[in-house]
Formats: C-alpha cells, structure tokens, sequence
C-alpha cells in the first residue's frame, strides 16, 4: 500500500519537533511556511512494487531570498534526517529533496511592482549616494563581543562587507573620540546591539547619539539589534527606538542577520 504521499505532512511535522528540539529556527521555519508537493518519479515492479518519490518544498519568496545562498547545503540536510523517518515505509523512499519558490497569484503584482520602482526612482533623483569608507559600523558594549558581535562582524566582513568593528580598526594609541567619530561619519549605515550591557555604558550611547544625529537629518542609518532584550525594555530605554524594525538575536542566526542587513546595505 503507497504511504508516504499521504502520510507527508505527518513526516514533516516529526522532522519539524526534531530540528525544534535542536534549536534549528530556519529550517522550522523552511518546514511550516512551505507548501509541500509529493511527486512519484520512479517506480520499480521488482518485489511487488518499489515506488520512488520527489518532495518539493515551495517557499514563499520572503523566506525562499532568506535562504537561497544555502539551499542545496539545507536540502541535503533534511533528506538526511528525514531517512530515519521512512524505514518503516517498505517499498517506498523519497529520493529527491527540492527548496523552491512558491508562484504568488496576485492580480495587482504590475501595480505593486509600478509602485515600488517609483519609489525607488524618486529616492534616487532626491538623495545623492554617500561615498561611504565602511559599509556598517558596529556600535555595541564589550560585554556582547564574545556571544554576537565578534562572530557578527566577522560573517559581514567574509561576504565582502566594510566594516567599522573596535577589534578591526582601532590600534595601540589611536584617539578613541577622534576613531569612532571618523568611523561614525564615514560608514553608510550603523548597526547598534542593544542590550542590558548597552544601556549601562557611555561610549556605545555617545555612538548612538552620533547615528541618531545623522538620521535626524533624513538618513536611514540606524539598524538596531535586540540583543536578550524586550521591547519593553527597549521602550524604557528609548521610545523612538522602540518604534523601529529590530533584528532580535534570539530568533535569528548569525547567517540570517547577515541577510538582513544585506538587504538594506544593497538596497533590496
């Protein structure tokens, strides 16, 4: 008796508790937000029948640019640990994995899409590109080096990032002031690790406060990051940080923060 087809969403579901239970947010969330399509691609009458399947996996296409870049490496891994999930189905396997998009039927995507390239056109007739030295600059406390910011700026600068990080720049007897006031100035846009440890320190707020000047004058600068923070928290803080789209390390990866600040640094 073939099984697997409709026995699908009760394998994915399992494999979703397994990756859950080793902390693996993405692929959770590659396995909830797909929809999933079983395909027989190869059968054998050998043994009364052997029947081979395709799983497609289609991803609406915010999440599939999330994950693109490391898409063959995920499929891999989920055909992997779905194996164990399918010894009990005798004359039936999934022989192919495939992470792909989901085709959105939207009658008004000519509109929408009219309306995003006029946006853009009028931003870039009104504001002259900066000629930037750093792409980001990371204003962070100390005491979050060692459990995000070391490893995040070291994952924007491999993919070809210029970044203005304490640990990159600064040397034995450089001005401070005169270092973070030149590499403020000079990086296109700040990402700013707010934590406890923040809040209590006064050169990651003197860094704030230089960002905050720029984008009091019509810059987007300031990238925030909640870093084992709340928005309560961040609200006590500063309201009008509050208010902005926040990267919250506790729901992303390293890999997954990259991508979003790429896509701001890019423009997308």
């Amino acid at each position: 008796m073939v099984r697997i087809p409709s026995d699908i969403e009760g394998i994915l579901r399992t494999l979703a508790q397994v990756y859950a239970m080793q902390g693996a947010r993405r692929e959770v969330a590659i396995l909830a937000k797909s929809k999933a399509e079983v395909e027989q691609t190869d059968y054998d009458n050998w043994n009364g029948g052997t029947y081979g399947y395709s799983l497609t996996l289609r991803l609406p296409a915010v999440h599939y640019a999330q994950i693109e870049a490391d898409r063959d490496i995920i499929e891999q891994d989920i055909m992997r640990r779905m194996d164990p999930l399918l010894r009990g189905y005798q004359n039936e396997s999934i022989n192919s994995i495939v992470i792909t998009l989901e085709i959105e039927n939207d009658a008004n995507w000519r509109r929408n899409a009219t309306r995003w390239l006029e946006k853009v056109e009028t931003s870039s007739v009104r504001t002259v590109p900066r000629r930037a030295a750093f792409d980001v600059f990371v204003s962070h406390a100390s005491e979050d080096k060692e459990s995000l910011v070391r490893p995040l700026a070291s994952a924007l600068s491999q993919h070809g990032f210029k970044v203005w990080y304490d640990e990159f720049e600064l040397k034995v007897g450089d001005s401070l002031s005169k270092s973070i006031d030149s590499g403020l100035a000079n990086s296109s846009y700040g990402i700013v690790v707010l934590s406890r440890a923040f809040f209590s320190k006064n050169w990651p707020q003197y860094e704030l406060e230089g960002l905050t000047a720029r984008q009091m004058v019509g810059e987007k600068v300031i990238l925030p990051v909640w870093h084992g923070v709340t928005r309560e928290d961040i609200l006590r803080y500063s309201p009008s940080l509050a208010d902005k789209l926040a990267i919250d390390s506790k729901t992303n990866t390293i890999q997954q923060m990259v991508s979003s600040v790429a896509s701001v640094i890019n423009g997308a």
